[in-house]
């Protein structure tokens, strides 16, 4: 028995569908089948029901998962003990973003950091949240910020909130609201509004709709735009107004407007996102100086 069958086994576990398992693991259905199955002919056991309508751990497949995952964990923390103490090379920290929060408190934290701790090289991508997730499963970026994650995260990453960010509602500049200092949210009530991509943006629609009836009306999704950059292109286009982080506004957003809204201000959560394990030397030493920074009030309230 090898550490990828427990890895394969936990997740098979978790998912209770073969093919879930497999995406998470990036790996094929039926590859991933065959090593359960050579599990099971190990243990001598059947770890699974195989139903129509899904899989069933057995008892002995409910007795074995917290060993299983009992014993990933400890190697992780061995791994990373041994990367924190005994190497002398500092690792690069992978970064994937979103490009609005590069353009808010991610460029001052990577400068404090670069200041700080000049030897440790910063590797950065853009990429949506859904390719952020993924990524950080199979382990090519140490840490996410991609705004507000969906909420099924946090029970496999460590999610932290880092910033709070006003919401602007989006509009034309051709809008009659357009001149206002600021408005009510509710006064775009009748107007089409642009969502997210849940391929891109998973959840960020559920995010805008609450934002919209937090306002009293619930919004008339017409488009789905796949980035922030479309989202205003769509509004500029004059195919309906959005609601978006400010921090939105320092990309370019041409015959557009960010307009402010009052009664009540709403808040999104800006976000950092990392696996639940010993984060290597140099991720623990930027989360140290990112956290520390941007610490915000347990009791703010966000939607």
């Amino acid at each position: 028995m090898e550490l990828r069958h427990l890895k394969y086994f936990v997740a098979v576990a978790e998912n209770l569908n073969f093919s879930r398992a497999a995406t998470q693991l990036y790996i094929s259905q039926p590859a991933l089948s065959r090593q359960i199955k050579n599990l099971e002919d190990e243990l001598s056991v059947i770890l699974f029901i195989r139903q129509s309508d899904g899989l069933k751990l057995t008892e002995a497949g409910k007795f074995f998962l917290e060993p299983a995952k009992d014993i990933l964990n400890r190697s992780n923390i061995v791994i990373q003990t041994i990367k924190n103490n005994y190497t002398n090379t500092n690792e690069p920290v992978v970064v994937g973003y979103i490009p609005t929060i590069l353009e808010s408190f991610l460029g001052e934290a990577l400068h404090r950091f670069g200041v700080i701790y000049p030897e440790i090289a910063v590797r950065f991508q853009e990429m949506s949240p859904s390719e952020q997730v993924k990524c950080l499963r199979n382990r090519t970026i140490d840490i996410a910020f991609m705004g507000n994650p969906p909420n099924d995260l946090e029970p496999e990453f460590i999610v932290k909130c880092v910033k709070e960010v006003v919401i602007d509602a989006v509009i034309p500049d051709t809008h009659l609201l357009a001149s206002c200092p600021s408005i009510n949210l509710m006064e775009l009530a009748s107007e089409k509004f642009i969502g997210m991509s849940e391929k891109t943006f998973p959840g960020r629609n559920d995010r805008i709709r609450d934002t919209c009836y937090q306002a009293g009306f619930m919004p008339n999704l017409n488009l789905l735009a796949d980035s922030h950059a479309s989202m205003i292109a769509l509004v500029a286009a004059g195919q309906g107004v959005a609601v978006m982080p400010r921090e939105a506004s320092a990309l370019p957003h041409p015959k557009v407007v960010f307009m402010p809204l009052h009664h009540p201000i709403y808040y999104a959560r800006s976000t950092a996102v990392w696996r639940k394990e010993i984060p290597h030397q140099s991720l623990d030493k930027f989360l140290k100086i990112l956290l520390e920074k941007n610490r915000i009030p347990e009791t703010l309230k966000f939607l």
